[in-house]
């Protein structure tokens, strides 16, 4: 039987998240009650991919799935917000990573994570024929012997590649950002690619790494794009901080949705920015997506007009 075409397919790291508060009197020691104890889904392209479904986007996740509690939560965590099964691959060794979540009372984050027994994708399970699977893939930057494969696939058979890079060994992160047609990283790693300070400078020397579109991103000071005529902005949507876990992961699939739609830069950058200010208001990267339905009844006077026309045709 032949499967639907996607209309993205991600693939990175596949992890589950352990999220708590960080008591204001911690003491080493001793033990703490806490308000809340969350267990979800994480990772770039996990949160990524849930955003896009949660949307509306046929994705599908390639990932491992094993035989262990690890595995039936990372499973289940994808599946709640309709991202696709067909490419997750059964190996029964396989753990998702693992990590513990400590948040401040600014909403930042103190992440450990373990990646025991973790199984990356490798170049032969790469999907063939990738462009009659889906029209666009997206990847992270920390499984490379599978998403450096993905992203030439992607480039050999004219399907848009949208990159998520963190971090890395400089010169695979150079040649990721090489391979894709979108690529989004956030500030210090781009100053670590390019070996400047400012923004500025930055973007001056991505353009002679990638002829394609690079877009920085850097936290509650917004993101840039690197257009033609110089340096695009754009500003945060300031909401009260709960905790920023997820935000980053959640502009980079709100931005492939986007882009999916054919939205102009613009464009995409301010939905991404928009949809990432709902997730910092909440504990967890996939605790309250927005939705076609949710978004229906948001306020969308802080939007741009042309953005506000834009997800009334697609939503409304």
């Amino acid at each position: 039987m032949s499967l639907e075409k996607l209309e993205i397919l991600c693939c990175g790291l596949n992890v589950v998240d352990v999220l708590t508060p960080t008591p204001r009197d911690l003491r080493n020691g001793s033990k703490h009650e806490v308000s809340e104890i969350m267990v979800q889904g994480g990772a770039p392209a996990g949160n990524a991919a849930c955003v896009l479904a949660a949307l509306g986007a046929k994705t599908g996740y390639l990932t491992h799935m094993g035989d262990n509690l690890l595995s039936e939560i990372s499973r289940s965590e994808l599946v709640r917000w309709n991202v696709r099964e067909d490419y997750f691959i059964h190996k029964a060794e396989a753990h998702p990573g693992i990590a513990v979540v400590e948040i401040d009372a600014q909403g930042e984050r103190t992440v450990f994570y373990s990646l025991k027994n973790y199984c990356s994708i490798t170049s032969q399970e790469i999907p063939q024929n990738l462009n009659e699977k889906t029209q666009m893939v997206l990847v992270d930057g920390y499984e490379t012997l599978g998403t450096i494969p993905l992203l030439e696939e992607a480039r050999k058979k004219g399907v848009v590649s949208v990159l998520d890079m963190e971090a890395g060994d400089l010169e695979v992160m150079k040649k990721m950002i090489s391979l894709a047609d979108h690529a989004i990283l956030p500030f210090e790693a781009a100053k670590k690619v390019t070996g400047e300070e400012s923004i500025e400078l930055v973007c001056q020397k991505m353009r002679g790494l990638s002829s394609h579109q690079v877009v920085i991103t850097d936290g509650e000071k917004g993101s840039w794009a690197i257009i033609e005529k110089g340096i695009h902005h754009q500003a945060i949507f300031k909401v009260p901080v709960v905790d920023t876990t997820g935000c980053g992961d959640s502009y980079h699939g709100a931005y492939a949705f986007a882009l999916l739609q054919g939205w102009a830069l613009p464009l995409r950058m301010e939905f991404s920015a928009w949809i990432a200010s709902f997730v910092a208001g909440v504990m967890g990267g996939r605790t309250d997506l927005p939705t076609p339905e949710k978004i229906r009844k948001f306020d969308l006077s802080v939007l741009s007009l042309e953005l506000q026309q834009k997800i009334k045709e697609k939503f409304l």
